[in-house]
């Protein structure tokens, strides 16, 4: 919309970088041609004036050689303030060289001199030209130029919002897979736990799981972190216990619930071992502080008395009926099945989770991104209407601005 009002400006600027660019070819291709001369005028001299004033000469043209190929690499930059640093560059590199020249090129190479001189001061006259040039353009090249920078991030950042969008998508075509294979693994877990054996087998389990948590909590409470102690002190060697009752401490520690119902009945292997916690305990050997040593000693007194026979009678019955029902193969596989499904359902689960986290940081990167936008979308629209007195269409900033809501809404 703008490029009407810019074009005899930018034509304006492509001149004078095109005049830029020749000045500087002619003046490399002309300094490859003093530097090959005096190569041939160096060859058996015997003049050492004339030899430093080939000297010189070859100098200076490398040095400006240098310069002009450095310059023409960035020629393709149209930008007017891009190309008046290069020629000033050019121009620096150039008259340094042919000062401190000079003087040794006079008396042999007078007119090489001259004509360096000339295209020195033509590269000075362009670039006063291109100086003025730009001071008489600076506010509305400015202006251009910002419009420029906000539409080129403008433009990368839609197609960056884009890309989070069709992510989104694909993120959100794998989660409804996922949620497909969920379904699938739950149907074939309630078809196994609606299995006859199974739902015995599951029954005893959690009879075993309430006699467990009955033993621990009420039965054996406060003996857990004595028996736990008693482990470390033996095995910092603070303590020593006889091997056979670290193996009964180990197994009640462990499997509590097992290491009673396999004792035989009235459990002498734990009635020995309290035994001697108990008198440990009296002794000090194992220090608990007064309260909390009374209140163990009277839970380990009744389990010696006998406490733990009901509660190892019913746990014999019911790991006795568990063995039963694990007999058949049928149980077995189906639980070992059971068990494989729901270790894929909870990884599912866990995928699902992860897939929806991404989905999130897209979404508040493109929201992000969208209010970003649309700032650069009014910074546009802003310095073309003050500056060039043009606005953005509202059939394109409303298509610009559909494309940042486009990931804004909630899968």
């Amino acid at each position: 919309m703008i490029d009407p009002q810019l074009k005899p400006l930018q034509a304006k600027a492509r001149q004078l970088g095109q005049a830029a660019s020749s000045l500087a070819s002619s003046l490399e291709s002309r300094c490859h041609e003093f530097i090959r001369n005096t190569k041939h005028d160096m060859s058996g001299l015997g003049d050492s004036r004339r030899l430093r004033a080939a000297m010189a000469l070859s100098r200076v043209s490398g040095d400006i050689v240098n310069a002009c190929s450095e310059f023409l690499k960035s020629s393709s930059d149209t930008s007017v303030s891009n190309l008046e640093t290069n020629i000033t560059r050019l121009l620096r590199v150039a008259s340094a060289s042919y000062n401190e020249s000079a003087r040794a090129m006079a008396s042999h190479y007078a007119t090489e001199r001259g004509w360096l001189r000339a295209e020195i001061e033509g590269l000075l006259r362009l670039n006063s030209q291109t100086s003025q040039f730009r001071t008489r353009t600076r506010d509305i090249t400015s202006i251009h130029d910002q419009i420029q920078e906000h539409s080129t991030t403008l433009v990368e950042q839609l197609a960056t919002i884009q890309d989070l969008e069709n992510a989104r998508t694909s993120l959100e075509k794998e989660i409804h897979q996922l949620v497909l294979n969920q379904g699938s693994l739950l149907e074939a877990i309630e078809r196994i736990d609606s299995d006859s054996e199974i739902r015995a087998l599951d029954a005893k389990e959690a009879e075993l799981k309430v006699l467990r948590k009955r033993l621990l909590d009420e039965e054996m409470s406060r003996l857990g972190g004595v028996f736990a102690r008693l482990l470390a002190l033996n095995q910092r060697g603070e303590v020593h216990t006889h091997r056979q009752a670290i193996g009964v401490l180990t197994r009640y520690v462990k499997t509590p619930l097992t290491a009673l119902a396999k004792e035989p009945d009235g459990y002498p292997e734990l009635t020995d071992l309290l035994e001697g916690v108990c008198e440990s305990i009296e002794s000090n050997r194992i220090p608990l502080g007064e309260k909390k040593a009374k209140k163990t000693l009277e839970r380990a007194k009744q389990i010696i008395n006998g406490s733990l026979k009901p509660i190892q009678k019913e746990a014999r019955s019911a790991f006795s009926a568990r063995s039963q029902i694990l007999r058949s193969p049928n149980p077995r596989n189906l639980r070992s099945r059971r068990s494989d499904l729901r270790a894929e359902y909870a990884r599912s689960r866990a995928s699902k989770e992860s897939l929806e986290s991404k989905i999130k940081s897209t979404l508040e990167e493109a929201s992000l991104l969208g209010v970003q936008a649309k700032t650069h979308l009014d910074t546009i629209d802003e310095l073309a209407t003050k500056s060039f007195h043009k606005s953005i269409p509202r059939e394109l900033r409303e298509e610009i601005l559909s494309l940042t809501r486009e990931t804004s809404h909630q899968p």
